[in-house]
């Protein structure tokens, strides 16, 4: 814990304080998984998901064809199709790590929020 939470936690009222511990629970990544397919685009990132699968098992497959090819023009093409395969998984976790992280930064905006709500409501201007 940093300095700033420490610091934020004193400055808050006990009820504050009572709140925050519900959130300071972490989900962990197989909740955070599952998160993405609760949202307003859970589609589209099933759909990643289904694709990501598909690229990997082709993968796989291109690399037991690849070490059981005999000619130079099959070894080019089973490591070509391996490596383009591969290089999608990647991109494809790399968008989906993309979304998980915007989820975390989303579920966080909202946490500040409540507190700024909770603050406006204390203080009678």
């Amino acid at each position: 814990m940093s300095k700033l939470d420490d610091k934020i936690r004193e400055a808050l009222r006990k009820e504050d304080a009572e709140l925050l511990t519900e959130f300071d629970e972490e989900p962990s990544v197989f909740e955070m998984l599952l998160d993405t397919c609760r949202g307003r685009h859970r589609w589209l990132n099933a759909l990643g998901a289904f694709w990501t699968l598909v690229f990997l098992v082709l993968g796989i497959l291109a690399a037991v064809k690849f070490f059981g090819a005999e000619s130079t023009r099959d070894i080019v093409m089973w490591a070509a199709a391996c490596i383009l395969c591969m290089s999608a998984v990647s991109m494809l976790k790399v968008w989906y790590f993309l979304e998980i992280n915007k989820n975390a930064l989303t579920r966080e905006i909202k946490r500040l929020e409540l507190q700024i709500a909770r603050l406006a409501g204390r203080i009678k201007v």
